[in-house]
């Protein structure tokens, strides 16, 4: 390799921060800009402070010049799928749809106060959810699809062929405790054959067989994040010829 003309595809490829009122000209001119200091390409990042709509008409208008001078300098030009992060929540647009597609956390109390939430008694004690409004249920395919059809597909439908792929930022199952998902009880019977509802107090409690309910719970979450969120993604990402990168979070 001559290390005097690297490849672009050996070069850094930064995150760009699209944090203002967004301008054809600007972006051009950043482009080329980058270009000079021999960088490969970027990944095209809506952060705080954006002012201009994101997913609208000027937004692709900035992202169609940006996707062309790159690829006119033999730069690599990548979409980020959200709207800040983590990613998953289309820009409000599928969190927004309400407690179906939101996070949802498993809560024990000893007595029934949250009745609109109750999930069921098991021992001693009461289960309900408790519902994040901000961020998606990660574990059902459905959410996770509708991510998909909200962000990955209009970018694949203006620019087919000419950007490099996504980069998908800190998806994640929980920040706040024991996940819970609408998916969990028909679930956990498909896959063990056992009411999950029957063994909730062995999650918080080492009662009963608790180490086997744990150890299924987790498997079961662990396999639905893989599958609803990444495997999902990556797939349609593939099928169409396009790259996934990015990082998860906890």
């Amino acid at each position: 390799m001559d290390f005097k003309d690297i490849p672009k595809k050996y070069r850094p490829i930064p995150f760009w921060s699209w944090n203002e009122k967004l301008s054809v000209d600007e972006t051009i001119y950043q482009v080329e800009e980058m270009h000079k200091a021999g960088i490969g390409g970027f990944f095209m990042h809506a952060r705080g402070g954006l002012q201009t709509e994101y997913m609208g008409e000027e937004w692709f208008d900035n992202v169609e010049a940006a996707v062309t001078t790159a690829n006119k300098l033999g730069m690599r030009a990548w979409a980020y799928d959200e709207n800040g992060w983590p990613s998953g929540f289309g820009n409000g647009e599928v969190n927004g749809l309400g407690i179906e597609y939101q996070q949802k956390y498993l809560r024990m109390e000893e007595t029934q106060e949250h009745l609109d939430s109750t999930i069921c008694k098991n021992g001693e004690h009461w289960f309900y959810y408790e519902v994040n409004p901000y961020y998606v249920d990660t574990l059902d395919e459905k959410v996770i699809k509708l991510f998909i059809e909200k962000i990955y597909e209009p970018y694949y439908e203006k620019f087919e062929g000419r950007l490099e792929g996504f980069f998908t930022d800190e998806p994640q199952i929980s920040r706040n405790g024991i996940p819970w998902s609408f998916v969990f009880v028909e679930e956990y019977e498909r896959r063990y054959a056992e009411d999950i509802k029957e063994h909730l107090e062995e999650l918080f409690l080492e009662k009963g067989n608790y180490v086997k309910t744990r150890f299924q719970f987790w498997k079961m979450v662990t396999d639905l994040f893989s599958s609803a969120y990444m495997k999902q993604i990556y797939d349609w990402c593939s099928k169409r010829g396009m790259k996934l990168t990015g990082h998860l979070l906890m």
